[in-house]
């Protein structure tokens, strides 16, 4: 009986289980969709040389099976429970996990799903990915596609050197890191993070929650970057026209060239800019600081405060002056700069300039 009670015990607990592998083979050069979903896996896409598909799933006793289905056209790996009904385990579970070898270019759809798992892939040539990792790290790089769209819910999204015509990204509550990508990029983001890295592309459209949009090196004709309760932190970005807006967080961007029209509720927004911009800045509480690299100025300065102080040094033409309002040119005034701001400063200098010291206040 002691014996006999054990044994459920041993069961129950899952101190011991033995793994179960299932190993399959396809001679196949091409298919127009390959479909995987799996629950509690990791997933790992390899490239070799062969025309063939091979499969090589590791479970254990209990653990989830796999199912194969393959047609002319496509391509199905599923894996599931073997039992139906509840399974009740404790401790430690194994890991299961499914590997695929594919020639680079095996399908012009690829669709992987998986709840709790890991997605690996790389070195790919597809016309579509759709990556869906509900828990799980998403790793994709060297993907060139028309298409690329990931998502995750509270995972880590982490994808370098592509090229697509459009990716798409969503995460809940996760991180997104992208390096080295040429595409027009939209994405979102809920409380987790954007990384963009040496980017280029037309269009860009990111939006977070409560979390924080980093752009580094990226080149755009659009782009349109918005966070409600989070902060925008950019640096050598470069867009011909650019909406940034934020809530209660802050905009900070370094060496900007462009249009640029930015929005803070009640944070601040820093700006340096590297050549003749046009400049549309607007903070309800919060202060504008604008820094001017050296460079020839050719600008229109329209500047207003509520009850803040206007401060600059840079060598410009005063034209009118009201409270709190001036309006001045530097060059013809080819470039419209207009801040303004409620109970906020607004801020113009030099990059040499310790003016933020000791500078010359025209209006208070």
């Amino acid at each position: 009986m002691g014996e006999v009670w054990m044994g459920l015990l041993k069961n129950l607990f899952g101190v011991s289980r033995k793994p179960v592998k299932h190993e399959k083979s396809f001679d196949i050069q091409k298919v127009n969709d390959l479909i995987i979903s799996v629950d509690a896996a990791d997933v790992e896409v390899i490239v070799h040389d062969l025309p063939k598909v091979e499969i090589k799933f590791v479970s254990y006793e209990g653990g989830p099976g796999l199912e194969i289905t393959k047609t002319d056209n496509a391509l199905t790996i599923i894996s599931k429970k073997e039992h139906k009904g509840p399974t009740f385990m404790f401790g430690d579970i194994p890991t299961c996990s499914l590997k695929i070898y594919v020639p680079n270019d095996v399908a012009n759809f690829w669709d992987i799903t998986t709840t709790s798992g890991l997605i690996d892939a790389s070195n790919l040539i597809a016309a579509s990915f759709r990556m869906n990792a509900a828990s799980g790290k998403i790793t994709m790089s060297k993907l060139t596609a028309e298409k690329i769209n990931v998502t995750t819910t509270s995972g880590k999204i982490q994808l370098k050197e592509l090229k697509a015509d459009k990716l798409k990204f969503y995460a809940n509550s996760g991180i997104v890191n992208i390096h080295s990508a040429n595409a027009d990029i939209t994405g979102q983001v809920g409380s987790g993070s954007v990384l963009l890295s040496a980017i280029k592309g037309e269009e860009l459209e990111v939006k977070a929650g409560s979390g924080k949009v980093v752009l580094k090196e990226v080149y755009m004709k659009n782009a349109t970057v918005k966070a409600n309760s989070g902060k925008i932190d950019a640096e050598n970005f470069w867009a011909e026209t650019t909406i940034a807006n934020v809530g209660s967080g802050k905009i900070n961007i370094r060496d900007f060239r462009g249009s640029i029209k930015g929005n803070a509720n009640s944070g601040s927004i820093n700006i340096s800019v590297s050549d003749n911009s046009g400049v549309d800045l607007k903070t309800g509480s919060g202060n504008i600081h604008v820094e001017f690299h050296e460079f020839e100025l050719n600008t229109l300065f329209d500047i207003k405060t509520g009850s803040g102080d206007i401060i600059t040094n840079l060598p410009m033409r005063v034209e009118e002056r009201k409270k709190h309002h001036v309006i001045g040119k530097a060059g013809n005034g080819d470039h419209l700069i207009r801040l303004r701001t409620g109970s906020g400063r607004v801020v113009m200098y030099t990059a040499k300039s310790s003016l933020l010291n000791k500078g010359i206040k025209i209006i208070s």
